[in-house]
């Protein structure tokens, strides 16, 4: 009798924790697109769908329009939100799942190359000296005698 009572016990638990895991995902992942969607993509829907499109070229429609979208997010997203600053909770949980989908490695470099840059920061090039200016001003100049 006991053995049953601790069974079903354990069986409700585990059915508890997989549904609760499943709704935070869902929660998170609604939060974190809406609010990753206004930083990545400041022109609205038609850079959207311009980025998409892009990276379906890549990928020769080999994915869901979604599934595109939640890779270039979580990629994108964790370059350029910096997680070590204060960031909301459903953002971070969001961006540091895994993403639905895999590209082999000729679709990563494409999709690296394509984006890198993606989206351009203004006034980040006066923040960050070059490293050649850098390298330029650490060179000692020798004398030869």
């Amino acid at each position: 009798m006991t053995i049953a009572i601790i069974s079903l016990l354990c069986a409700i638990t585990l059915a508890l924790y997989a549904i609760t895991r499943r709704v935070l995902r869902n929660i998170s992942e609604r939060r974190a697109v809406n609010h990753l969607t206004a930083i990545l993509f400041p022109l609205g829907t038609a850079q959207k769908e311009n980025t998409i499109q892009d990276i379906e070229r890549l990928t020769h429609s080999r994915f869901q329009r979604d599934e595109l979208l939640d890779y270039f997010l979580k990629i994108k997203g964790l370059q350029t939100i910096n997680l070590n600053d204060p960031v909301d909770f459903w953002t971070r949980r969001y961006l540091l799942q895994p993403t639905r989908i895999r590209l082999n490695y000729f679709e990563q470099v494409k999709f690296y190359e394509t984006f890198l840059n993606y989206p351009e920061i203004q006034g980040k090039q006066d923040l960050i000296p070059s490293m050649t200016s850098i390298r330029a001003t650490q060179q000692k100049k020798h004398e030869y005698v």
